[in-house]
């Protein structure tokens, strides 16, 4: 079981949510896509708890000054002692309560996707299955891969950097700089992030909720389309296993 500190319930000042407000929207995201998961799940001190059954979704520290910043984790292994969380973080527009909304709708597309893939079964429904020797998996691993979202204020342009994701099969093409940063045996996550403006880029590859900088490196260097806006895409993926 995975402990942590408890934090004070005093109001936010920001008018941030508090961690557990947090997890009720992620139940409520939850169970727009699975309602039986989500149906006998209860909130206590930030978690989101799969009644009788060994998952949780939580919400971690904000590691950035940013009030609309979400930090994320999830873990449907809870009944295994020692397995690390699967930790993602996302950010949204707006308030800090608006900026909730959107961050979780992304969330629920990207690594939301890869936790109802695991903890619903496995069937492919809400995340794609890749083994090694799919051009889009990973090398010597089985792999979930989230789809790719793109967002922005411009659609041709969030729509460019998402074909241009896609098409550079962006996990096998980083692989000798990401494969070194999968430090676990089983179930390492893994956020590919990419904000593309007309005057600049900001790349980021997380493992296990750590910047690799040879990965986000790798990846930044790649050719990404020319944009007329601010044009974002970000997959999450999950090397579940080795092969």
């Amino acid at each position: 079981m995975f402990w942590r500190r408890r934090r004070p319930a005093q109001p936010d000042p920001t008018g941030r949510p508090s961690d557990d407000e947090i997890m009720w929207q992620v139940r409520e995201t939850i169970r727009e896509l699975a309602p039986d998961l989500a149906a006998p799940a209860v909130v206590k001190n930030g978690m989101l708890l799969g009644r009788h059954v060994p998952w949780a979704v939580m919400a971690l520290p904000n590691h950035t000054p940013h009030d609309n910043h979400f930090d994320l984790a999830f873990s449907t292994r809870l009944d295994r002692a020692g397995e690390g969380l699967i930790e993602d973080c996302v950010s949204g527009f707006g308030e800090p309560r608006e900026a909730l909304g959107v961050a979780l709708d992304i969330w629920k597309q990207t690594s939301g996707a890869c936790f109802l893939e695991m903890a619903a079964g496995g069937s492919g429904e809400f995340a794609g299955h890749f083994d090694e020797d799919d051009p889009a998996g990973l090398p010597g691993w089985h792999t979930l891969i989230s789809e790719v979202v793109a967002y922005g204020p411009d659609e041709p342009s969030a729509t460019a950097v998402q074909d241009a994701m896609l098409g550079h099969l962006l996990l096998r093409t980083i692989a000798p700089q990401l494969l070194p940063a999968l430090d676990r045996e089983q179930n390492n996550g893994v956020k590919v992030f990419l904000c593309v403006t007309p005057d600049s880029l900001t790349a980021e590859v997380r493992v296990n909720g750590e910047v690799v900088e040879a990965a986000t490196a790798a990846m930044a260097a790649l050719p990404w389309p020319t944009v007329t806006d601010a044009a974002f895409a970000r997959f999450y993926a999950v090397a579940v296993h080795r092969t």
